[in-house]
């Protein structure tokens, strides 16, 4: 007579619970990193509008005025949510600025006050990024922003003229530092 023979192997029972938690760790895994992705993006364009900053100030050292850039690679309404050919629209050759291989964000500089690239001395900037990151078609706006001697920026910008937004203040501010344009923007979004 044959003893009862013990079978090892999991039961239909233990392999479903096994899959319920590898499924749970994965829904909260999952849009955690995405968010950590967008979040690593926004560097981009930090990086990116210091390095506009520094070729701004290199290039009114030697002319004594700020250049305009169109927006490039595209125009704002143009904006997708993934990776873009650099194509420079206007200004950004004479800056001797271009971004790293092809941008997610797209950058112009506005430069004040009005109408100064033909009728004189542009004296103030502001340094700017668009994006749609998260595929939401809201635009996500980063700058920077230098304002003129009496702390005067260009109001024709995103940021509206008045800088970009500080945490710890809680409003935007002219500050001598790349940030959100206003407390919607930024890694808030994300």
């Amino acid at each position: 007579m044959r003893m009862h023979e013990r079978r090892s192997g999991f039961t239909l029972i233990e392999l479903m619970i096994v899959v319920a938690i590898i499924g749970i760790l994965a829904a909260i895994a999952i849009p955690a990193f995405q968010r950590f992705q967008l979040r690593s993006r926004v560097s981009e364009a930090k990086t990116n509008l210091s390095a506009i900053r520094v070729a701004e100030l290199a290039f009114s050292a030697t002319t004594g005025t700020f250049r305009e850039a169109a927006p490039s690679p595209v125009a704002d309404a143009a904006v997708a949510p993934y990776k873009q050919d650099w194509v420079d629209n206007g200004g950004f050759r004479e800056l001797g600025w271009a971004p790293e291989g092809e941008p997610h964000f797209n950058y112009k500089v506005v430069a004040g006050p009005a109408g100064c690239g033909v009728a004189g001395i542009c004296d103030s900037f502001t340094a700017e990024s668009a994006s749609d990151l998260d595929g939401d078609a809201n635009l996500n706006y980063w700058g920077y922003v230098h304002t003129d001697a009496n702390g005067a920026a260009p109001n024709a910008s995103r940021c509206q003229g008045t800088g970009t937004w500080d945490v710890l203040v809680g409003a935007a501010v002219a500050l001598a530092q790349v940030g959100p344009c206003d407390v919607g923007m930024g890694t808030t979004i994300f």
